[in-house]
């Protein structure tokens, strides 16, 4: 039972680990801006996906190759960390650390593909020594660097990225201690992969502090214990279990909080690009009012309604209708002139444009509804696309 208990343990973390590192995948083209980083950091991230679900297979001792791509992958982590390093500081690494990262991952990443139990224990010694001493140097790498050369905003990357190597340096060390006198019962190393991936979601919002993150995990570790100890006091079990429970709950815990924090990222995306496109307007005019609002709401396909195709419906209480509710979204409103314009534009927003004559303009983009669902940037557009209107019409 105990065996089972570390397996279930051991998975869940490395799984959530795995898919906290794929939410920050799919969103790192809004995290990072520069090409040559986000292929550094996407190679890192792919490392750590592959490398928390094989291990999770070499566990459960499933196949050969699950063992071999764990080995492989972890040999991989000190050199990906020192690539990423060196694009963020714009910089060569010293020499002595990059022979010692590619040389490294070569020699233990083929010695992984070699399964003997005769020489696991040194090959497992071997890589936690060779993962400590890497990531320890690109750690000391990064914080010797020359900050008067960098703009503040990629100095607070790296402050970000050398906080996640001191959180990854002590809970990397639990992976190795199953079965030896330290045997843990469970290993962290998940955790500090999820580390990672919530200071990455954060590293570019310029308006959260690292104060701000730092709290965030006080508040889920402070969670975590309140929840693991009505549970042990509801099923009652030794401090193993209470420990491998606590980290089942803070692992899913840490990967709700990367999750809703990329889902939030994607909610200032909308607003952002909405701010950036209203400061770059520009010409004058239904043409000028139609493209901001195709650039700003993400729809290209948007369609400006002309008073003259209207000419069947009740203008007056169309116009009455817009004037009072500028943008309207499908389903909100009961009129049935406004719902007939929904049906025959296969539109999700309509935005008013002008009176006299009367001109709307039909949006088709579902993402809206979510990345601002409480509507402030297109109202906020609306107006911008209101006043380009009126000043080619003076």
């Amino acid at each position: 039972m105990t065996d089972t208990a570390n397996f279930l343990a051991d998975s869940w973390v490395s799984l959530c680990a795995a898919l906290g590192a794929a939410t920050v995948l799919l969103r790192l083209q809004d995290l990072v801006q520069r090409s040559e980083i986000a292929r550094r950091f996407q190679f890192c991230l792919w490392i750590l996906v592959v490398l928390m679900l094989a291990r999770i297979g070499h566990w459960g001792q499933w196949s050969w190759f699950f063992s071999a791509a764990t080995s492989f992958c972890a040999a991989l982590i000190p050199l990906a960390a020192l690539v990423l390093s060196e694009g963020l500081l714009r910089r060569h690494a010293p020499p002595i650390l990059k022979q010692l990262c590619a040389w490294g991952a070569v020699m233990l990443g083929l010695l992984g593909l070699f399964q003997f139990s005769s020489i696991e224990f040194a090959r497992l010694a071997g890589l936690l020594l060779f993962q400590l001493f890497g990531l320890g140097g690109v750690a000391l790498f990064v914080l010797r660097r020359d900050r008067n050369s960098l703009s503040s905003a990629e100095n607070r990357t790296i402050n970000w990225i050398s906080l996640s190597f001191l959180l990854i340096l002590p809970f990397l060390a639990t992976d190795f201690t199953r079965g030896t006198m330290l045997d843990l019962p469970v290993r962290l190393g998940g955790v500090a992969v999820l580390g990672l991936c919530w200071l990455s979601i954060a590293m570019n919002r310029s308006g959260l502090r690292a104060w701000d993150t730092l709290r965030g995990f006080g508040i889920v570790i402070v969670m975590t214990t309140l929840l693991s100890i009505i549970v042990s006091g509801i099923v009652p079990m030794d401090i193993r279990s209470g420990v491998q429970v606590m980290a089942i709950i803070l692992s899913a815990l840490m990967l709700l909080a990367i999750w809703q924090a990329a889902i939030a990222l994607r909610i200032e995306d909308r607003q952002l690009i909405a701010l950036r496109e209203i400061a770059d307007a520009d010409g004058q005019g239904p043409q000028a009012s139609l493209a901001l609002l195709r650039r700003a709401a993400g729809s290209p396909d948007a369609i400006l309604v002309e008073e003259a195709d209207l000419a069947d419906m009740n203008l007056n209480d169309l116009r009455a209708n817009f004037t009072t509710t500028p943008v309207q979204q499908l389903g909100a409103t009961d009129d049935e002139q406004v719902n007939w314009l929904f049906s025959r534009f296969d539109a999700t927003h309509a935005v008013f444009l002008s009176g006299t004559p009367l001109r709307v303009v039909m949006l088709n983009s579902p993402d809206i509804v979510d990345q601002d669902s409480t509507g402030v940037a297109l109202r906020a557009v609306q107006r911008m696309a209101w006043v380009l209107m009126n000043e080619g019409q003076a």
